[in-house]
């Protein structure tokens, strides 16, 4: 039996394929352990990069643990209960755009990008009107997510082949 250490040593780096706005547990509970799964079913081949939302965030523990969290699944499964734990891989990397806005926007240039994941409420899809200087993180969802799609469309000069699959949660 392979221990969780191992599958953590012996970990392969996958194509960042997802972006997800958010880092808090529902996601990483929901969306980052189904993608997790088909990786581990050879359905999905993709890794996910956590964007924090919020200028006080998570991502620097996530970046401490390399993207792996331990996820324990309690619940009814075919009748049966069930009360499991298992290493999450599908993170490969947390950023922090308040305090790295070009490594934001970066994944924009990234061709295998194709899913844009969040779990933002109404009350975070909101216009904030904000003046915000050039290389600066914008405070709203909204802004953020305007920023690096127009930088994607910059840098594949709209092709149709950049295009993207959204999933608000």
């Amino acid at each position: 039996m392979v221990t969780i250490k191992e599958k953590a040593v012996n970990r392969v780096a996958l194509p960042e394929r997802v972006l997800q706005f958010g880092e808090g547990n529902f996601l990483r509970a929901f969306i980052d352990w189904m993608l997790h799964r088909m990786n581990s079913e050879d359905l999905f081949n993709g890794e996910t990069v956590v964007v924090q939302p919020l200028e006080k965030g998570l991502v620097d523990l996530l970046n401490e643990q390399d993207g792996l969290y331990t996820l324990f699944l309690r619940g009814i499964q075919d009748g049966k209960e069930i009360n499991q734990h298992e290493l999450i891989t599908s993170i490969s990397r947390g950023i922090n755009p308040y305090k790295d806005w070009n490594a934001y926007l970066e994944t924009a240039a990234n061709p295998d990008m194709r899913f844009v994941v969040s779990n933002t409420t109404e009350a975070g899809i909101v216009y904030v009107q904000e003046a915000r200087p050039q290389d600066q993180c914008p405070a709203s969802f909204p802004a953020k997510l305007t920023a690096w799609l127009a930088e994607r469309f910059r840098i594949f000069d709209g092709s149709t082949e950049s295009g993207l699959v959204f999933l608000p949660c």
